[in-house]
């Protein structure tokens, strides 16, 4: 099974609790270090946040790709970006994560206005198909298909959110938004996911949407 088909399960699993209700948690990272010694060029620093966080951004650009030569070039290309601006990197209390998603964002939104003449779309269909790779419980083959409804800006946010595990804050710094912005986009797309799916718990508890 690829990374990147791991990757999106677990996010799912992140989505599936939180539209049923429940608390999701997220990894904290102390960045202040972390950006000082990135700033600074520091090779075992961006070694550690390549391994980090290449699988994610890898996914990422998949998804809103839809071909996999095209996200690795995409993937390379965020990280040479980042690595010449590094000495503009800003802490802004943030991990730096935030910052690579940011350049990810851009990065795949202008491919996709060369390569297709389009705006980007999150594209889960590459993950919940019915072969055995996609490792997809029914549960959350059917959400993935709930989230491929949701109008654009809703999708982007839950998968920033729930499927690569962006907090609050770095969502709103990706998108260049605020804080109350995401939260908006957030609740619509979690309530129309409760309408449309009949979740089903690890526990056993259903949620069922009218």
């Amino acid at each position: 099974m690829t990374a990147a088909v791991l990757g999106l399960r677990d996010g799912l699993g992140r989505l599936l609790l939180a539209a049923a209700g429940r608390p999701v948690a997220f990894d904290a990272i102390d960045n202040e270090v972390e950006i000082a010694r990135l700033r600074r060029k520091d090779d075992s620093s961006w070694s550690e946040l390549f391994a980090r966080e290449m699988p994610a951004i890898y996914r990422y650009a998949l998804a809103r790709l839809g071909d996999a030569t095209d996200a690795e070039d995409a993937a390379s290309q965020v990280f040479e970006e980042a690595w010449k601006s590094a000495g503009s990197l800003e802490d802004h209390g943030l991990p730096a994560r935030a910052w690579l998603f940011g350049i990810a964002r851009n990065v795949v939104n202008r491919r996709r206005t060369l390569i297709f003449r389009k705006p980007p779309a999150l594209r889960l269909e590459l993950f919940d198909g019915a072969h055995d790779e996609a490792g997809l419980s029914p549960e959350l083959a059917d959400l993935a298909a709930a989230v491929r409804a949701l109008p654009a800006n809703q999708a982007e946010v839950v998968a920033l959110r729930f499927i690569h595990g962006l907090s609050l804050e770095e969502t709103a710094a990706v998108l260049k938004t605020s804080i109350d912005g995401v939260k908006g986009r957030q609740a619509r797309a979690l309530a129309r996911l409760r309408e449309s799916l009949e979740v089903r718990m690890p526990t056993g508890a259903v949620v069922r949407g009218r």
